[in-house]
């Protein structure tokens, strides 16, 4: 089942009236003055103003988007601090139109850094390993004495990062986003191949946001203290807050029923001008035993209503709202939040502040209000978590859609705009704006091919033959894609790839085709990895190929019934993310970088020497 534009806004409107009332909570948490026998005023506070609730409904009609969450949590100061929190919900959580509630479960994405930086955090402060086991650790133990296996491509960079360095994203290491993926080894073979993954900076000398890091600090509490990361989370701040609901078992998540489907655009492609139909992402886009690589950097699958237990902790210093025991020291809370590596040095808008990096933090401010936040985004999901830590004010905002970045943000500004008496801004006009820019420059990123394009310095029916090997990004075998149906061999003799002609007839592909310019010499690569399952190269000119990164879980679907038993449609998206020879930067910083070994096989061609290409040349950018 598909849900297209016209039919999903007609089933919004309606929906929104009746979930948003539908569940709505206002409860009171305890603060530790409880504990002293203070009587304490209960009242619940109005958190979310009919005009907000009214606010909220109009954007998610204007973005179209799907199901929402919003938490806030808000402490009164008195004699005492009162806290109270409230729940709202709106539209669908799952294909089958089922609603969003409290206790609906959303991939909260990069959110759950947080997590991994408090685990290291408490893992520093745990006395039973300095005392017992003398090891002895603080937030600037250089990586290499816990984790010997840990090297950089420069060794000298690699045995001077620090927990710090890695927490507030000072490696040197750029983005590298596509070199993850479901690895058999776990976290110690992604640790194994980061020694092959090209720096961009110097240790400390800059902020370069990286998933792949925060993966491999995951491994901390396996070496420490034996354990898995997501078992010491769950025993360590799962249990004692009652996040009952929270996991990073997609499994679980699944059996349980609760889990709201991520929504995505099939077939999108901005730059020229498709918005693509929203569809569900059935099955969630990891699937059970794929989860643990990206568990430290984005895996926690969580409800509104443990979050609310979640931020009231932080909100009170590592304690737990009800027993007002500690859960977290203080000193872990106070220092995840201190500001690090500067993550934004010019502020984007005039109400906004310069941005800190601490470890799964930023901190900034917003009209002169202190802001602690996160934002969170993976296929078909988007998050906002924030905290306002002098106004006793938390923000919590999660959406099943992937395109609801802007909204998500628009939401959080307009709650804490009236609860903190600050001036309205029309956020949602900005972001409207900043939407079509994005469009446009999408659009003008396009660079036509030239009348007349030089060939490759290597037939593309040689290419077409060989494999390019890389320790990280894997074995890379192009499939050319041939000017007719006709068959999958390839022109002057050369055998192609055995699995050439089953890729190109398969049904993922066809749509690919069907969406490419196939006068142009055109090449489709299976890449396999957790944000991607298939690469296009299109030739521009020499040895120049502009490349979009795809994926689809049609083969997923069809292995796990999905397909079978009509749940849902298959997906694919990714057109939007194509790098072209004027993205030079995108591509060094974010995507593909290192030298790919090129091994070509003997045969009808005859034996051709096995070179080294430098991949983002060999994919149109220089050398970085």
């Amino acid at each position: 089942m598909s849900i297209r534009s016209s039919d999903m806004k007609q089933f919004f409107l309606l929906a929104l009236v009746a979930v948003s009332s539908a569940f709505t909570f206002q409860t009171p948490l305890l603060d530790d003055s409880s504990q002293d026998g203070v009587h304490i005023d209960l009242k619940p506070l109005p958190l979310i103003s009919e005009r907000t609730e009214k606010y909220i409904r109009t954007l998610l009609d204007k973005w179209n988007s799907t199901g929402l969450s919003v938490a806030v949590i808000r402490g009164e100061n008195t004699l005492t601090t009162v806290w109270s929190h409230e729940i709202r919900s709106y539209s669908i959580a799952q294909v089958d139109g089922s609603p969003v509630t409290p206790d609906s479960v959303f991939a909260i994405a990069s959110n759950s850094k947080l997590f991994l930086a408090i685990s290291i955090g408490l893992l520093i402060s745990n006395k039973t390993l300095a005392e017992e086991r003398g090891i002895s650790l603080t937030w600037f133990t250089k990586v290499r004495d816990i984790i010997p296996e840990w090297r950089m491509m420069d060794e000298d960079m690699g045995r001077r990062v620090t927990l710090q360095d890695m927490l507030s994203h000072r490696t040197g290491l750029p983005r590298h986003d596509y070199a993850e993926a479901p690895f058999k080894g776990g976290i110690s073979e992604l640790i194994s191949t980061m020694r092959y993954l090209r720096s961009s900076a110097e240790v400390r000398e800059t902020f370069q946001y990286n998933n792949l890091i925060y993966e491999v600090l995951s491994y901390l509490p396996q070496v420490l203290v034996n354990q898995t990361f997501e078992t010491y989370v769950s025993q360590h701040l799962f249990g004692p807050l009652n996040m009952t609901s929270s996991t990073f078992s997609v499994a679980q998540a699944e059996e349980r029923g609760t889990m709201a489907h991520g929504f995505q655009r099939d077939m999108q492609d901005l730059a020229n001008r498709k918005n693509g139909t929203l569809i569900p992402t059935v099955p969630y886009f990891i699937r059970p035993g794929e989860e643990k690589i990206l568990a430290g950097a984005g895996g926690v699958l969580t409800s509104a209503r443990d979050m609310v237990s979640w931020m009231t902790m932080l909100m009170i210093e590592g304690r737990h709202p009800i027993t007002n025991k500690t859960i977290v020291p203080e000193e872990v809370i106070k220092h995840v939040t201190h500001g690090v590596s500067v993550s934004k040095g010019v502020p984007e808008f005039p109400e906004l502040s310069v941005e800190a990096y601490g470890a799964g933090q930023r901190r900034l401010s917003y009209q002169g209000h202190d802001v602690i936040e996160h934002g969170g985004s993976l296929p078909g999901y988007k998050s906002q978590i924030s905290r306002f830590p002098d106004d006793n004010l938390g923000i919590i905002v999660m959406s099943n859609e992937a395109n609801a970045g802007f909204l998500v943000k628009a939401v959080k500004f307009r709650i804490a705009e009236e609860l903190l008496g600050l001036k309205e801004v029309n956020w949602n006009a900005r972001f409207e704006q900043q939407y079509r820019e994005s469009i446009e420059a999408k659009a003008k990123r396009i660079i036509q091919r030239p009348a007349l394009p030089e060939p490759p310095s290597q037939p593309f029916s040689s290419l077409a033959v060989a494999t390019f090997v890389h320790t990280t990004y894997g074995s890379l075998k192009p499939c050319l894609v041939p000017e007719t149906a006709s068959g999958a061999k390839q022109a002057l003799g050369n055998i192609p790839h055995e699995h050439c002609e089953g890729l190109l007839k398969s049904k993922t592909v066809q749509r690919i085709l069907g969406a490419s310019d196939l006068s142009i010499p055109t090449f489709i690569i299976p890449f396999k990895r957790t944000m991607s399952t298939h690469l296009r190269l299109s030739h521009f000119s020499g040895n120049l190929f502009n490349v979009t990164v795809l994926w689809s879980n049609a083969e997923v679907r069809e292995r796990e019934g999905y397909s079978r038993n009509g749940v849902g449609d298959d997906l694919l998206t990714g057109f939007d993310e194509r790098f072209h020879i004027a993205q030079l930067q995108c591509i060094v910083r974010h995507c593909l970088m290192g030298t790919y070994s090129v091994v070509y096989p003997t045969g009808p061609v005859g034996p051709l020497n096995s070179s080294n290409y430098r991949f983002p040349y060999w994919w149109g950018v220089a050398d970085g």
